[in-house]
């Protein structure tokens, strides 16, 4: 009888880099399927004025990114407009999408981030944006209902 746990290490090892690998793998997947979405999401729900809140979302990992976004000329009455149906929607979301791109899977222990520094994403939040004689288009906010929603993803195992 040997003293040792395991009767051949090499084997063991080799099987735990294996599992490692496949490990990484999985996490890569699901972490790409959790900023896409999560991104997706947030731009759903974040009206659009000028643009600057929808251009201003940047996903990073490792570190959080922070960037300001220049503004296009506001375009009048869109908040009459539904979400989704604002004129300057489109180059805004697609500058956010892009900052995907640049996203890193490949750390299983990286922190993964989308991040928004436009000065007034604090009060759309809240639904404190915008003021009258306009109304919020989204009074519960971008951020939590979005983190509630990937936490319900991850719980339900993607």
């Amino acid at each position: 009888m040997s003293n040792s746990v395991v009767a051949n290490p090499v084997s063991f090892n080799k099987g735990l880099d294996q599992h490692y690998k496949r490990f990484e793998k999985k996490f890569a997947s699901k972490m790409r399927v959790l900023m896409e979405a999560g991104m997706v999401r947030l731009l759903r729900r974040t009206p659009v004025w000028t643009g600057q809140a929808v251009a201003s979302y940047v996903a990073s990992s490792g570190s959080a990114m922070s960037r300001s976004a220049g503004a296009p000329k506001p375009v009048e009455a869109t908040n009459k407009l539904s979400l989704g149906a604002e004129q300057l929607r489109g180059p805004a979301e697609a500058r956010a999408r892009s900052t995907l791109g640049n996203v890193k899977y490949g750390d299983p222990f990286t922190v993964y981030w989308i991040t928004n520094a436009a000065p007034h994403i604090g009060g759309l939040e809240s639904g404190s944006y915008p003021t009258e004689p306009f109304v919020p288009r989204s009074p519960a906010g971008m951020f939590a209902v979005t983190l509630q929603e990937l936490a319900a993803m991850l719980e339900s195992g993607l």
